[in-house]
């Protein structure tokens, strides 16, 4: 029996997945109270999301009306969609709530990684209605891992600067519906019944689009450690410093201890040269050689919450 399709997915992009997560956990704290005075940093950091999120949700419900489509692939993404999982409606008033209109939210002036990643996705799904196998796998499920540990940090943090505002019915802190689910579950059952399908419809998938859908979803990690930074880049100087700095560093999944610094001084000197993505790899590939050298430059492991599942 054909594995499923998610497996390979984790397979091929789990050196990606740890160094976006390492990035996160970087820039994280200081988008909180009571490393920030409010969490409009925060909000300024994930509404930097929202249109990837529109993007590929939009995308999605336009293939699974389209006429075009082939019985083929119109049988995977109808099995494939469970509209409790869309998240981009839950973002948006996360935003709205966090960020009221007046004044208005702050937003980057320039934002061509995002802008080439949104545009790269709509065109990309017209032409690949398959590939909408990874983007759900990889911003959905995402969600179910990391973005638990995650979760848990972000209620901590907003509820210290929204200590007197009002709280939804479940007396959880407003604005962080995007990490949350209907249901007594909290999400768990969409998890298991979203795996369940991948798993069931691998094996209709072509070698091609398998292959397509790995690719894809390596594509995906790379523009989205761009994203992180780009959020960064429009920061306050502190998160910035360390969000960029943090490229730099040596992530290795399988390593239990202390993580080795490498900061080759060459490597922001060139980074700009070079195609978007590039130098993220090959840092990291320098690194995993760099591993077996003892350092007394050391920073915290990758925490195991945030380990792929």
């Amino acid at each position: 029996m054909a594995s499923s399709v998610g497996d390979d997915i984790n397979r091929a992009t789990k050196l990606y997945h740890s160094t976006l997560n390492q990035l996160i956990l970087h820039f994280l704290p200081f988008a909180l109270p009571p490393n920030t005075s409010s969490h409009h940093l925060y909000a300024l950091g994930v509404s930097h999301f929202l249109p990837i999120y529109a993007a590929f949700e939009s995308s999605f419900r336009t293939q699974l009306r389209s006429a075009a489509l082939s019985p083929h692939l119109a049988d995977i993404l109808h099995r494939l969609h469970l509209p409790d999982l869309e998240r981009a409606k839950a973002l948006q008033d996360d935003i709205n709530f966090l960020l009221p209109p007046s004044p208005p939210a702050p937003t980057p002036n320039k934002v061509p990684r995002r802008d080439a990643f949104q545009r790269h996705i709509e065109v990309s799904l017209a032409r690949k209605p398959h590939l909408v196998v990874a983007y759900t796998w990889i911003f959905y499920m995402a969600l179910f891992s990391g973005g638990r540990y995650i979760r848990s940090k972000l209620r901590a943090g907003l509820s210290h600067s929204m200590s007197s505002a009002s709280s939804t019915a479940q007396n959880k802190p407003s604005g962080l519906a995007f990490w949350e689910f209907p249901g007594e579950r909290d999400g768990e059952d969409l998890k298991l019944e979203y795996r369940r399908r991948v798993a069931a419809l691998s094996i209709q998938l072509t070698d091609k689009e398998r292959a397509d859908i790995v690719e894809e979803s390596i594509y995906i990690m790379v523009s989205l450690t761009g994203l992180v930074r780009e959020v960064a880049e429009a920061a306050p100087n502190r998160a910035t410093a360390l969000v960029l700095e943090a490229t730099a560093y040596h992530i290795n999944p399988d390593f239990q201890g202390p993580i080795a610094r490498i900061r080759p001084p060459w490597l922001l000197l060139v980074r700009h040269l070079f195609p978007f993505g590039v130098m993220e790899i090959l840092s990291t590939t320098l690194g995993f050689i760099a591993s077996s050298v003892p350092r007394q430059d050391m920073v915290s492991p990758l925490p195991v919450q945030l380990r792929a599942k």
